[in-house]
């Protein structure tokens, strides 16, 4: 009885590890770039029952001790992981807002100089003429930060060639990993860090939209509904302790006068 309380409360713990999860989705439906983010539950490790023969031993040709069978201790939280599928593209018409139409990622550099991966946002252009994001971080191409001169148009090809008026200024970097799920981690809410000794690759497939804008990946009435779903079990694992804690009550307060 004590361990069915255990099993429903790590059940109570994994719901609200993940409603924790589905609120920060919603909460990011409308910030552009951002990706919808997984909890993934592991099930502990299941017990094996026993049944034990009381002091009269074995009778009737049944084992002293027998296997009853597997009993569940319940779930945990084991990831949290992206879902990293293209959010729709909104047009802007802005010259700095950029997005990436197909598999592939913006570089920005960090504070500390460390190289960030983002799929595109608002960029704006800082004091010194620097493209930058909306946290200030350069935005990078093949020879450093992209600097822009003068006052002339800005043009950015699909390719990633940034032009102002006849100058071409540089070429973006638009890199990609093998596998996002297990290569990047994120560093904010819309950009990304390499793990360990994961690399990047360039995008060559990966068309840049000039004058667009990725929206969220999250589809707000699925979170909603997953969210519905997370209290209702959250709930159901509320009422399995009360309710063994009734018996429990019973138990030791009833039977025990017997």
């Amino acid at each position: 009885m004590i361990r069915g309380i255990y099993t429903a409360a790590a059940g109570m713990a994994a719901e609200l590890a993940k409603q924790d999860v589905v609120a920060n989705n919603l909460a990011n439906a409308n910030t552009d770039g951002f990706k919808a983010d997984m909890a993934v539950f592991k099930t502990r490790a299941d017990k094996t029952i026993y049944r034990v023969a009381g002091e009269g031993g074995a009778r009737g040709g049944v084992p002293n001790v027998q296997k009853m069978g597997e009993l569940s201790t319940g779930v945990y939280l084991d990831a949290i992981n992206t879902q990293f599928q293209q959010g729709t593209l909104r047009q802007t018409d802005e010259p700095l807002d950029l997005a990436l139409e197909g598999d592939g990622y913006f570089v920005v550099q960090g504070s500390n100089g460390e190289e960030l991966l983002m799929r595109g946002g608002s960029f704006t252009r800082n004091a010194q003429g620097v493209i930058v994001d909306p946290n200030g971080r350069p935005l990078l191409g093949d020879q450093g930060p992209i600097r822009l001169v003068g006052s002339d148009a800005i043009h950015v090809s699909n390719e990633g060639v940034v032009r102002q008026g006849a100058r071409t200024i540089g070429k973006l970097r638009v890199e990609t990993v093998e596998i996002p799920t297990e290569a990047l981690e994120k560093r904010g809410d819309v950009a990304w860090s390499l793990k360990g000794a994961a690399t990047t690759r360039p995008a060559n497939e990966a068309m840049v939209k000039q004058g667009y804008l990725e929206g969220s990946n999250v589809n707000p009435i699925r979170a909603m509904v997953e969210m519905i779903a997370v209290q209702r079990s959250y709930e159901a694992s509320q009422k399995m302790i009360s309710a063994q804690d009734e018996t429990l009550g019973k138990a030791v307060g009833e039977i025990g006068r017997v």
